[in-house]
């Protein structure tokens, strides 16, 4: 996934998602949400056909980029076990 960086300050990141995956800002702004050093944690469509989905978070006290890492791999933990469970279970049903 190629994702671009459009604003960048010391308390604000604002990144762009390639079209077709804005499903993924939904759980990611809500986990963002969740965090204590989280002011803000929004998503834009825009235009379907002219503009990119955008990811806008503001933070306090440490670092956007940091932030949002985290919570990526946090996301990515849960799913990662989500997976496993699922794989192990499905083994067990017969179709």
């Amino acid at each position: 996934m190629e994702l671009r960086v459009v604003e960048k300050e010391h308390d604000l990141l604002r990144v762009e998602l390639p079209k077709g995956e804005e499903t993924l800002l939904v759980p990611l702004v809500e986990a963002l949400q969740r965090e204590e050093k989280v002011v803000e944690a929004r998503y834009f469509f825009g235009h379907p056909y002219l503009d990119r989905p955008t990811l806008m978070l503001r933070t306090k006290g440490e670092k956007p980029q940091q932030v949002l890492k985290r919570v990526l791999k946090d996301l990515t933990d849960l799913y990662e076990d989500l997976l496993t469970d699922f794989d192990k279970k499905s083994e067990k049903v017969k179709a």
